[in-house]
């Protein structure tokens, strides 16, 4: 492949963390998707309901942190090369002791059979910290986070739960927000509806920003292999996974040699493949997140 092809070759090792230790993935098929990782290099196991994870990616250049919520069954590993990814098993455990999202959902009897209750937690964990990182917010009052109830009423949106128990999950994750009038909220182990006052004191405690959700060891990676990669025309992989940076170099690699649209596959989310079973027909992947110009949304005429 020449210059012109976009021709620079990545180590096709994945660096990601888990629940802040390292992990090293050599030589993994393209296919592979982050849950399958988990669960044969991880102690992390999650069954179906259980595989929301927190994914938090670093930018060097605004030395920021974003994180965002996604079902690690339909995540590629390598779109989280250089990521930091937190199960629910990371905010909270038997060993380590649970997280407030995790007793507040208990407390407000909202766990039921409990095969969504984990993904729960991680969608609810993962809303919660980006509405402390919000820009403009006042600081709110002790046990409370920057979250409002009408965000609350979406965190769990894109979560099933079979046992219809919508309303005491909602609940466990309204107590989180700063508006929220807590005698509004259903029954709970924490007071006794109408016989005593409702207070945030007696909820389970909770402080903002308590879990990292992304290790300075990683931050220290990334900065170390930008630096080594300041030469490199285009991002590649010998294994199979590509990720352009541009529409420029998109387009290097649509014109390039190796590219057959029977065998190459345009990934973003990859949200396609829990309809689309095709994950077998493609050898080569090209992962299209790191174009700013394809994840932006203009609205009215240029």
């Amino acid at each position: 492949m020449g210059k012109e092809e976009a021709a620079a070759v990545e180590s096709s090792t994945v660096v990601l963390a888990v629940n802040g230790k390292r992990y090293e993935a050599a030589g993994v098929d393209p296919s592979t998707s982050l849950l399958e990782f988990l669960r044969t290099q991880t102690p992390v196991r999650g069954g179906c309901g259980a595989c929301v994870v927190l994914i938090s990616k670093y930018d060097q250049a605004t030395d920021e942190v974003t994180e965002y919520s996604a079902s690690s069954c339909l995540t590629l590993l390598h779109s989280v090369d250089r990521c930091s990814v937190i199960t629910s098993e990371g905010i909270g455990n038997t060993k380590d002791g649970y997280h407030p999202v995790q007793k507040r959902l208990a407390g407000f009897h909202a766990s039921h059979c409990g095969f969504c209750t984990p993904g729960m937690c991680m969608s609810i964990f993962s809303t919660l910290v980006k509405a402390d990182k919000a820009a403009g917010r006042p600081n709110p009052q002790a046990g409370f986070s920057k979250l409002t109830t009408s965000e609350a009423e979406k965190a769990v949106s894109g979560n099933l739960c079979r046992c219809t128990g919508y309303r005491p999950i909602v609940d466990a994750c309204k107590s989180f927000a700063s508006d929220v009038d807590l005698e509004d909220l259903g029954l709970n182990c924490f007071w006794k509806k109408g016989a005593e006052p409702a207070e945030v004191s007696k909820l389970p405690g909770y402080n903002s920003g308590a879990i990292c959700t992304f290790p300075e060891f990683l931050k220290s990676e990334i900065k170390s292999a930008l630096k080594q990669a300041d030469d490199v025309p285009i991002a590649v992989s010998n294994d199979g996974w590509y990720h352009p940076k541009s529409i420029e170099e998109l387009h290097r690699l649509f014109d390039s040699n190796w590219f057959d649209e029977n065998s190459v596959k345009i990934v973003a989310s990859n949200t396609g493949s829990g309809v689309y079973k095709d994950q077998d027909l493609y050898d080569k992947y090209i992962d299209i997140k790191g174009i700013p110009e394809l994840s932006v949304i203009n609205i009215g005429l240029p």
